[in-house]
């Protein structure tokens, strides 16, 4: 063989072994056969402390480990982007983040809004079995705008707070209040007061500038992060609210099964944990409010079943508006809940 022959030959089999170890490689450490993903996240939530945001870092920290970085998620927390709140799924279709933290989905998926009906469900159990029912039909809904439904959270109960004397339900009528959802809108206006929709991120400034007199929200939600702003609190119970979780799905389905996995065990491992975290600190905040000097009322029973009273014909209007699905899924639920 001559000298030219011999080097050819080397060169060969040098190829070979590289492609033997390549091989190898990817087999051996698979997540290393794929370039490494960077996604953007995106939160309605302004705030790093509260317990929300807690959990969805948590969440973000469990799959860049899972995932031995691999895959890394990046939060962003709201204001920061320039992503209203109220454009989250759409901002998460059309990849400008590939993972949405989004409270304010009804006007993308106005279906959801069944579990935000202000006074429909009156604890969480009820609340879980029309959720149970509503979850299927979300998920459709993503899909068709390109987005993974991956899971939610839920905050306890919204309930009225203010700057403006707030200790009856009367006293809501004129009051200016922020809401999170079109159904929370209508309970106001069914009260006489006038609905303000703002994403979280703009809540401080608009109560500090008199933009509106009060909002909704849970004393674990914004509550006790507002108390400088807020005098008055009046806990009538207008509904939970659920925050979902959500991916572009053009990034996700681009995942390897593995990291996809790794994602929604984070998912389904944190968000109850969160849930459940805001809802054993509400009463912890409610007190140390009380103490603070904030008026914490609680309604009476008639106070109660007048709101309900109020609110109810705006059940079937609901449904009716959203079509014939949404008429069959109130239905259903209605059954689902024994009234």
């Amino acid at each position: 063989m001559t000298n030219s022959e011999q080097f050819g030959a080397g060169l060969t089999r040098r190829a070979m072994t590289l492609s033997l170890a390549g091989v190898a490689g990817a087999t051996l450490f698979p997540w290393r056969a794929r370039a490494a993903e960077t996604w953007k996240a995106y939160t309605y939530n302004s705030v790093a402390t509260v317990t929300a945001s807690k959990g969805l870092q948590q969440v973000i920290d469990a799959v860049n480990a899972g995932t031995s970085g691999a895959l890394t998620i990046r939060l962003n927390l709201g204001g920061t982007l320039q992503i209203a709140a109220t454009n989250i799924t759409q901002a998460v279709a059309d990849n400008i983040v590939q993972f949405g933290d989004d409270s304010f989905f009804l006007g993308s998926m106005p279906i959801g809004g069944i579990t935000r009906l202000p006074m429909f469900v009156r604890n969480m159990e009820e609340y879980n079995k029309v959720s149970d029912l509503v979850r299927p039909v979300l998920a459709e809904e993503c899909k068709k705008k390109g987005v993974a439904l991956l899971g939610k959270y839920v905050y306890p109960f919204q309930v009225f707070w203010s700057r403006k004397k707030l200790t009856t339900l009367a006293d809501v009528s004129g009051q200016k209040l922020r809401v999170t959802s079109p159904e929370q809108a209508e309970f106001v206006k069914a009260l006489g007061g006038v609905p303000i929709t703002l994403g979280t991120a703009e809540v401080a400034a608009a109560l500090d500038r008199g933009v509106v007199d009060g909002v909704t929200t849970a004393a674990s939600g914004y509550g006790h992060i507002w108390k400088d702003l807020l005098k008055y609190c009046y806990r009538v119970n207008i509904c939970f609210v659920d925050s979902l979780l959500i991916a572009n799905e053009r990034a996700w389905n681009k995942l390897s099964e593995d990291h996809r996995k790794v994602v929604v065990k984070a998912v389904d491992d944190i968000t109850p944990k969160t849930t459940a975290a805001m809802a054993d600190e509400e009463q912890k905040y409610f007190d140390e409010l009380a103490k603070g000097g904030m008026t914490i009322t609680q309604p009476t029973a008639a106070e109660v079943g007048e709101a309900e009273a109020k609110i109810k014909p705006y059940w079937d209007q609901w449904a009716k508006e959203r079509g014939a699905d949404a008429t069959a899924l109130l239905a259903k639920a209605h059954t689902a809940i024994g009234r």
